[in-house]
């Protein structure tokens, strides 16, 4: 018995260490939870866990080389709910010109201005600056290679019509994570399924079942990878001009684990994101030069802008148009023509004028997508129009009453959640004891940029006569205002 005990105490002993010795080849450091982003596998590392960590037949042949390029412990990394939205309600995001182009061709697909080139790619044009410089754009059906395929007109065709205005979700989450790194050009982004399923609403969806829920947001996380962009910006002041041939703005990997049920079927338990921003956050992320532009969205949009999907798509491009336009204190109104165009299109509107039914549907249906606007949070005034316009009871509308829609005059304000987080923040400056920027200090930063008065104004949401008294000292920035300011110029307070 002694020595059946010895034999057995020997075998366990040695089956313990090689345990042991694959939990460190897997995680070096078995205090640390996590492998840390960006960090590199060594060669003899990768070609342990070839030999050691047999994967799965469930997972992919595509997917096995990133899975072991990109180890991950057996204890999946634990993530707060919502920790995309700190507050459970705002995230700052990267909302540039460049990432608002992308959304415009999530969610307009067609109804932009499309044109083949001479070399027949397919490519969406978006000018800079009154035509000084140039955003094209262009959608590609391989976005996981390093250097995507940009499609002629045929091609381009097919995959832009399966772009689902969901996807305009994903994308603004991607635009929250990549604003989190403090290097977005090297740094990468990680988010799982439990997170997706929170920041999209589709965690309360009880009508589909998880492998539901993983196949629909698996179709839409590659589709703002798949639209690239070249950028040709000008020179503003002091500012050079630069352009951005890598024409990737999103270079996502999905990592897919399957089950097989009792029945011999494959379902899919989980997804992982890892994610990298292209080229172009060197010049719209980087805080030291160029064209640094964040802003905040809202949890409420978000999940908005994912439930709706195609049932109310002109709510969606309006909820997309809004988030990358409307600022604090903005100060114009918005036409409601040029409301309905981004929402239908403008050849849309343009044959309405003599479609009487079209009339009858479009307006019915800018009716009810305003109500869903009000529904994400944002705040809707009529500024000028008919009372009619925003009545809550059911008239009949009045003859002409397509011409008084045209000719309406909105005025949109930011949702509470955004004012509040702003007001928040400022406090925060006011807590700390932080004196309000001199009119001089103002001047030379806006001069350094080469900017105007009258763009700075337009920049801050703000008139020319506001941007004089601040830079004489007759008035003094206001806390809701001290953040953007400070932002827009670039400043910090304590500097000064």
């Amino acid at each position: 018995m002694k020595q059946l005990a010895k034999t057995l105490h020997k075998k366990f002993s040695h089956l313990i260490q090689q345990v042991i010795g694959i939990t460190f080849s897997r995680n070096p450091n078995p205090n640390e939870a996590n492998v840390a982003e960006g960090e590199e596998i060594v060669e003899d590392q990768t070609a342990q866990l070839e030999k050691q960590i047999p994967l799965p037949d469930r997972v992919k042949k595509d997917e096995q080389k990133l899975l072991l390029n990109n180890p991950y412990p057996a204890k999946p990394r634990q993530f707060k709910k919502a920790s995309l939205f700190p507050d459970s309600k705002t995230s700052i995001a990267a909302l540039s010109l460049v990432l608002h182009g992308v959304a415009e061709v999530l969610s307009q697909k067609m109804n932009l201005s499309w044109k083949t080139e001479g070399s027949s790619t397919f490519s969406y044009e978006k000018e800079v600056e009154s035509g000084k410089g140039k955003i094209f754009y262009y959608v590609t059906d391989n976005p996981e290679t390093s250097q995507p395929e940009t499609l002629a007109e045929e091609a381009a065709l097919v995959v832009i019509d399966q772009f689902d205005p969901r996807a305009c979700a994903i994308h603004l989450i991607y635009c929250a994570l990549v604003a989190s790194l403090d290097k977005p050009w090297s740094g990468n982004f990680i988010i799982d399924d439990r997170q997706l399923l929170e920041y999209t609403g589709l965690v309360k969806r009880r009508d589909l079942c998880k492998h539901e829920k993983l196949s629909i947001l698996y179709h839409l996380l590659r589709q703002p990878a798949q639209v690239l962009a070249c950028i040709a910006w000008p020179k503003q002041g002091k500012v050079g001009a630069f352009t951005v041939a890598d024409l990737k703005i999103w270079d996502v990997s999905i990592i897919r684990d399957f089950e097989t049920d009792k029945a011999g079927n494959s379902k899919l338990v989980g997804l992982k994101v890892i994610g990298q921003a292209g080229v172009w956050t060197k010049y719209f992320l980087n805080k030291s030069k160029y064209h640094y532009h964040t802003g905040i969205i809202t949890k409420k949009t978000v999940q908005k802008l994912f439930s709706i999907g195609k049932q109310n798509a002109g709510a969606a491009r309006i909820l997309v148009w809004l988030t990358f336009q409307i600022q604090p204190e903005f100060q114009d109104c918005v036409m409601g023509k040029t409301l309905m165009e981004i929402a239908y299109s403008a050849d849309k509107v343009s044959t309405a004028e003599q479609d009487r039914q079209l009339r009858r549907q479009m307006a019915d249906d800018f009716e009810t997508d305003l109500k869903v606007v009000k529904e994400a949070g944002w705040q809707v005034e009529l500024e000028t129009g008919p009372a009619w316009l925003t009545s809550s009871k059911s008239t009949k509308r009045p003859i002409g009453y397509w011409s008084e829609i045209l000719n309406s005059k909105w005025r949109f304000h930011l949702p509470v959640e955004v004012q509040e987080r702003l007001t928040m923040d400022s406090n925060q400056l006011s807590a700390n004891n932080i004196q309000p920027l001199s009119g001089n200090v103002i001047r030379e930063a806006r001069k350094a940029k080469g900017w105007s008065r009258a763009f700075f104004a337009t920049t801050m949401g703000k008139s020319v006569s506001w941007v004089d008294a601040v830079e004489t000292g007759t008035r003094k920035v206001s806390q809701k205002d001290l953040p953007k300011l400070l932002n827009t110029l670039e400043l910090h307070l304590n500097r000064y």
